[in-house]
C-alpha cells in the first residue's frame, strides 16, 4: 500500500509541474485556430522547409517546453497542414535538451559530455528533420495524424458548408454569412476512420489578417474555440495523467541497480547499443538520468553508451512516447522511435571516438 501511495504522490507532483505548461499550450492552440495562425504557419514552413526544421529543433533545445506538454498545439499545427518535419524536429529535440539539463549535466558530469549530448541532441533533431523533409518533397507523410473516433472538423471548413448552403438558398445572388471568412485557408480530408490528410494545394493564398479579424469579431467562433479547448483538455489530458503515473511504476518499483548491473563495468563497445535498450523503461527524465550516468561513469561505463543512454531515453521516455503516439499514426510514431534509437546508437559510436 505504501508503494501504491508514492506512485501517486510522484504522479500527482509531476502532473502539477507539468500542468502549467500543458494548459498554456492548450491556450495558445485554442487562439491558433481562432486566428487561423495555423495558415500562417503552414505557409512558412512550406516556403521555408529546411529554416523551419532548423527553427523547431532551436525551439525544442532552447525552450523550456517539453514534448508532451505541447501536444495541443503540435496537434493543431499537423492538422492546419505544418509539415510532420519541423514537428518532428521539435520532437526529438525538446525532450533531451534545454539550459537548465545543460547546465545540470556539466556540473554533474563534465563539460565534454554535456557538449556532446547537446550536439548530438541538434544532430539527432535536424537529421531527422531533414530525412522527413526529403520524404515530404516526395509527396511523403500526407496522412500522419492518429485516427480519432469523432474527428475534429475545421471551422473554417463549416464555414464553406455554410456559405454554400446560403448561396444555394439565395437562387442566382451570392449571400454570405457575416461570421464567415471567405476563404478556407486549407482544408483537410477526413477518412471512415477518423484521419485526416491536409490538402496542400486547397489553399487559395488569402490574405490572412482579414480572416483571423473577421473570426474575432464572431461571438459563434469564441463559442466554437471554447468547446475546443474543452474537448482538448480532456482528450488529451488523460494521455498526461496516464504518463505521470506510468513514470511513477517506474521510479518506485525497478530498482536502479538493474542500470548498474547491465551498464557497469567496461563492456567495451558492446555497452552503446545496450544502453540504448535499456534506456527505453529506465530512463526517468532529463534531470534524474544525470546521477544515474555519473554513477554509471565512475563504474566505468564507456562515454559513448553515456551520450546513447542521454539521447535514446529521452526520445524513448514514457512521457515522450505518450505525447507522440496521442496525436500521430503507428508509422510515424514507429519512425519517430527509429531515429531516436538509431541515430543516438550511431551518435554513441561517434562520442566514443572523439571523447
Amino acid at each position: 500500500m505504501d508503494k501504491v501511495l508514492e506512485v501517486l504522490r510522484l504522479a500527482w507532483e509531476n502532473l502539477v509541474d507539468l500542468s502549467i505548461f500543458f494548459f498554456i499550450a492548450l491556450a495558445i492552440a485554442a487562439m491558433v485556430d481562432l486566428l487561423y495562425l495555423d495558415v500562417v504557419a503552414r505557409r512558412s514552413f512550406r516556403k521555408h522547409g529546411l529554416l523551419g526544421v532548423l527553427f523547431t529543433t532551436c525551439l525544442g533545445a532552447f525552450s523550456p517546453f517539453c514534448s508532451f506538454t505541447v501536444i495541443p498545439l503540435i496537434r493543431k499545427l499537423l492538422r492546419g497542414g505544418v509539415p510532420l518535419s519541423a514537428v518532428m524536429s521539435f520532437w526529438i529535440a525538446s525532450p533531451a535538451m534545454d539550459p537548465p539539463i545543460f547546465a545540470l549535466t556539466a556540473k554533474e558530469i563534465g563539460l565534454p559530455l554535456a557538449t556532446a549530448r547537446l550536439i548530438g541532441a541538434l544532430v539527432l533533431a535536424m537529421g531527422a528533420g531533414i530525412i522527413i523533409l526529403l520524404v515530404e518533397k516526395r509527396g511523403g507523410f500526407k496522412d500522419v495524424l492518429r485516427p480519432e473516433k469523432k474527428p475534429a472538423v475545421d471551422e473554417r471548413e463549416r464555414h464553406v458548408a455554410q456559405n454554400q448552403v446560403a448561396v444555394a438558398a439565395g437562387g442566382g445572388g451570392t449571400t454570405v454569412l457575416a461570421d464567415a471568412p471567405t476563404s478556407t485557408g486549407g482544408s483537410s480530408t477526413c477518412a471512415a476512420d477518423g484521419s485526416c490528410a491536409q490538402d496542400e494545394d486547397d489553399d487559395d493564398g488569402a490574405p490572412w489578417w482579414p480572416q483571423a479579424k473577421t473570426s474575432l469579431q464572431s461571438k459563434r467562433n469564441w463559442r466554437i474555440t471554447g468547446r475546443n479547448f474543452l474537448r482538448d483538455t480532456v482528450s488529451l489530458g488523460k494521455w498526461l495523467v496516464f504518463a505521470c503515473v506510468f513514470e511513477g511504476v517506474i521510479r518506485v518499483y525497478v530498482p536502479n541497480g538493474i542500470i548498474t548491473a547491465i551498464l557497469g563495468g567496461d563492456k567495451g563497445w558492446l555497452a552503446i547499443p545496450l544502453a540504448a535498450v535499456i534506456s527505453i523503461p529506465l530512463y526517468l527524465n532529463g534531470v534524474g538520468a544525470i546521477p544515474i550516468v555519473g554513477g554509471l561513469l565512475a563504474k566505468g561505463m564507456a562515454q559513448g553508451a553515456a551520450v546513447t543512454f542521454l539521447l535514446a531515453g529521452s526520445v524513448t521516455t514514457i512521457p515522450a512516447m505518450v505525447a507522440v503516439r496521442s496525436v500521430v499514426n503507428n508509422k510515424v510514431f514507429a519512425l519517430y522511435l527509429a531515429f531516436g534509437m538509431l541515430g543516438s546508437i550511431l551518435l554513441g559510436f561517434l562520442a566514443q571516438l572523439l571523447l
